[in-house]
């Protein structure tokens, strides 16, 4: 009965986590090619006839503002230099939760490729503050070395927003290594009968 609820709430799940994710990369292409560059952030103004507005919105925090700032002022594109990697992690977050669904509603709940799924998710948050600090450093190293913009700084921020993510890897860490644990007292059991 319950493994019945599990495999119907995620097949519901994983049509959601599909629909979250063509809708987030369908807005950051939109607001990327469409929107206007202001104050750090892309903003994309969509009138519906008159009868109500939506405004998309990319943004670009923490070390990478200060980083879209001084690429903007030397006339790149920032959301073609930062805004293409900061989708990657999102992309990888939601391949890795539709997987670990997948699994779900196949009746696979305390598997080792659940716990590789979920170790997966905490490589992704880790490496993602591997990126958020590195990136715009590396950045500013090829526009130096190519000669194309001496006037992006060398940046390098650890904020609140990259403490979220160890804080997220580690939690989902634990979890994959709560599962294999569980994996592996279920593979006693079995083998105990």
């Amino acid at each position: 009965m319950i493994m019945e609820k599990i495999t119907s709430l995620s097949r519901w799940i994983k049509l959601l986590i599909l629909f979250l994710a063509l809708l987030q990369l369908s807005s950051f292409v939109g607001t990327m090619m469409l929107g206007k560059y202001v104050g750090n952030e892309y903003v994309l103004r969509i009138d519906w006839w008159g009868l109500f507005y939506s405004i998309l919105i990319v943004d670009f925090n923490g070390s990478w503002s200060l980083l879209a700032s001084s690429l903007h002022a030397a006339g790149f594109h920032p959301g073609l230099i930062l805004g293409t990697v900061k989708i990657l992690p999102y992309i990888f977050i939601y391949y890795f939760l539709y997987r670990l669904f997948s699994l779900y509603q196949q009746r696979q709940v305390f598997t080792a490729r659940n716990f590789k799924c979920l170790i997966n998710k905490a490589v992704v948050f880790i490496a993602w503050i591997v990126i958020s600090l590195f990136y715009p450093i590396l950045v500013a190293f090829i526009l130096h070395v190519a000669g194309l913009g001496y006037e992006v700084s060398y940046i390098l921020i650890l904020g609140d927003q990259e403490l979220k993510y160890a804080l997220f890897g580690m939690i989902f860490y634990c979890i994959a290594w709560v599962i294999r644990h569980a994996t592996e007292l279920e593979e006693e059991a079995e083998l105990t009968i």
